[in-house]
């Protein structure tokens, strides 16, 4: 993890569970825990009850497909000038 901070501008994590407590939140606490400051972008299902359908739409709705991802890493870049 510390590799890959050290040459990356962006950190993104993505994970098929809630953002709160998961994996991308460890990713926060081992840079925290090494001091190393470093833009990142958690992606995950948000906190509230997802309505049930196809596997592929709820990815979709929840911004967790491959263009809401695309979407997500963009907007993301531009609001950091990269």
């Amino acid at each position: 993890m510390l590799e890959m901070a050290g040459s990356h501008e962006l950190l993104v994590t993505l994970e098929e569970n809630a953002i709160m407590g998961g994996a991308g939140a460890a990713v926060g606490e081992c840079l925290a825990r090494e001091a190393v400051v470093k833009p990142l972008l958690h992606l995950g299902l948000p906190d509230l009850y997802v309505e049930h359908a196809k596997p592929a739409q709820m990815l979709a709705e929840c911004g967790l497909d491959a263009a809401g991802i695309e979407a997500s890493v963009k907007a993301r870049m531009v609001k950091l000038g990269l």
